[in-house]
């Protein structure tokens, strides 16, 4: 029994000991607490107390976290201070005797947090990685800072393949997600009829993409600067025109500066290796002085005084080192004999309006167009430095390019509050719930100049569905062998009895129209005085703050976006009101009203 007892009070010995390491352990676990300290290079790392083997395990853990550390220190230090490295722990799980404590290492910002690296300490000293993320692609402050930019815009960024070039269709899609995210919406391609699925069919509708007759549209297999940035400003322009309703808004001088800021950060390359050259001075161009100097700060501009403050820009570059070559510049019709505009036009640092020779110097620079013109001089500019220092460059945009392409188009819009946003879109159109468009193409004979003919045979069909006439019996009404006049039209008009009123070309005069339940009929020129007009039906009109685009039928479009919507090409085009009205103005004094 003795025996006995001593074995009895071994067990409780021992049970004893057992419960008082248990307690010990389970004590020191749950005073387990976690701080920072300096490790190789100065890299901050984690270090925990309370456990049994604090050395080991603080060992094991800067064994994990240094390496990390280092390469983070200097993205922190290359942000100057607006990325930092967070470390936390938690106790997740496991029972009395086996704690499991968790450790995060976290990148972050003012606004968001991204974590890098997971580790968890299980039981007296064991530490184990989880499955964490790469962190090889933090090489850079930018790309990190791009990351959170997208993320706050609720879209996930696929950092394994950054490295490689980019495709025309993934650029696509990143930018269309910006997009989307601006808008707080998904585009609604319900009533697109091409493309084999919902990103083509987005990348149509937002005119990122042109329609390929029968065939979907085969996106290039890499993503180059020049596509890149024509991408980039379809979006700017999709953006303004659709969440902040500013299309046909005059943008003024510092506006115009900050978009060209924007395309160069977007548009950037690297410059030759060793080369003192670089291919635009822009980032250090003191654009506040120039507007001083041209008298223009805070003031809207024309298109005239972009073309001279991109010449004064120009001054300071490389090419323009040597002397403006003066001789034999291109002649502008409406230049008012100005240098700058000859210039502009002359060197391609800005476009033309249409496919003319017409620069519309006086025209107010609406966004759109503002949008445009920075993107061709820009272009022009990396071309004469290219060309300037012999530099054979690909221009292929990687996958880390296009996210901070992306990232730099979302922080652009990052200062607008939602009261930008809070506008009402007001939506005019007087179709018809049959087809009434009429194409001038296979005519007969004068199918080249039967524009007028064509916008007659619309309005009689407009005005009553049983309407007979043709085209060609429309010509008919007249002995003109050339283009129709106003005069001709309206005669067209009479024979088939469909009522109308002359108007002044004014886009009161046309709206009022439109709110009463009318169609305008409109001539109008893009091109040299030299050349004929053309003319289209506006049966309708979007406005959204201060912008409005028309609704047309142009009997010989060449624009093919109708054809998403499985429309006739020219049936349902939209043009920029302020733009539409210039061209009218500039060639006729009137329009001719169709009453419902």
């Amino acid at each position: 029994m003795k025996s006995e007892g001593m074995r009895v009070k071994a067990v409780i010995v021992l049970c004893a000991m057992l419960i008082s390491v248990a307690l010990s352990s389970c004590t020191l676990m749950k005073k387990a607490a976690m701080d920072t300290t300096a490790a190789g290079n100065d890299a901050v790392v984690p270090v925990v107390n309370g456990f049994i083997k604090n050395a080991d395990i603080n060992q094991k853990l800067q064994n994990e976290f240094l390496p990390a550390a280092e390469q983070l220190k200097s993205v922190t230090e290359d942000s100057e201070g607006r990325l930092h490295v967070e470390y936390k722990m938690t106790e997740v799980n496991g029972g009395l005797f086996h704690p499991v404590y968790r450790i995060t290492m976290s990148l972050s910002d003012e606004s968001d947090s991204m974590v890098l690296k997971t580790v968890e300490i299980s039981g007296f000293d064991t530490v184990r990685a989880t499955d964490a993320n790469d962190i090889a692609w933090l090489h850079s402050a930018e790309i990190a800072e791009s990351v959170f930019d997208l993320q706050r815009l609720g879209i996930e960024v696929d950092t394994a393949q950054l490295g490689e070039n980019s495709t025309e269709l993934n650029t696509v899609e990143v930018f269309l997600k910006v997009y989307e995210g601006l808008a707080g919406k998904e585009i609604d391609v319900s009533d697109v009829t091409v493309g084999s699925d919902d990103l083509m069919k987005k990348a149509y509708l937002m005119s990122l993409i042109d329609y390929v007759t029968d065939v979907d549209y085969q996106f290039d297999e890499n993503a180059n600067l020049y596509r890149t940035t024509e991408l980039i400003a379809q979006m700017l322009t999709n953006i303004e025109r659709d969440v902040y309703g500013r299309q046909s808004e005059t943008v003024t001088g510092e506006e115009f500066a900050s978009l060209l800021r924007f395309l160069y950060s977007v548009m950037r390359v690297k410059d030759v290796e060793g080369s003192e050259k670089k291919w635009s001075e822009l980032a250090t161009v003191d654009t506040d002085a120039i507007l001083e100097t041209m008298e223009m700060t805070g003031k809207p501009f024309t298109r005239r005084d972009a073309a001279e403050f991109v010449g004064r820009i120009t001054k300071t570059g490389p090419k323009f080192a040597l002397k403006y070559n003066d001789h034999n510049l291109q002649r502008v019709e409406d230049a008012y004999d100005s240098i700058w505009v000859r210039r502009a036009v002359t060197h391609g640092f800005m476009n033309y309006y249409g496919d003319s020779t017409l620069f519309a110097p006086a025209e107010g620079l609406t966004l759109v167009n503002a949008i445009s013109s920075a993107k061709c001089y820009l272009n022009a500019r990396y071309n004469d430095w290219a060309y300037s220092v012999n530099y054979e460059w690909d221009g292929n945009y990687t996958n880390e390019d296009v996210i901070i392409s992306a990232a730099k188009l979302a922080e652009y819009f990052s200062d607008r509050t939602d009261s930008d946003r809070d506008f009402q879109v007001k939506t005019v159109m007087n179709d018809r719930d049959y087809n009434w468009f009429y194409s001038q193409k296979n005519t007969g004979e004068y199918s080249a100049v039967n524009c007028m003919p064509s916008i007659a045979t619309m309005a009689a069909h407009w005005h009553n569905s049983g309407s007979q006439a043709t085209v060609k019996k429309m010509r008919e009404t007249s002995t003109n062998s050339d283009g129709w006049t106003a005069f001709e039209l309206r005669c067209g008009l009479s024979a088939y009895d469909v009522p109308y009123t002359v108007e002044d070309a004014t886009m009161e005069n046309i709206v009022a129209a439109l709110d009463n339940g009318s169609i305008v009929l409109a001539q109008y020129s893009d091109r040299p005085f030299g050349v004929s007009g053309h003319c289209y039906v506006i049966y309708g009109y979007r406005r959204f703050k201060d912008s409005t685009t028309f609704i047309v039928n142009d009997s010989d479009s060449l624009n093919n976006r109708a054809l998403i919507f499985g429309r006739e090409i020219g049936n349902g085009d939209e043009i920029e009101g302020n733009f539409s009205m210039w061209t009218i103005s500039r060639f006729v004094d009137d329009v001719t009203v169709i009453a419902s």
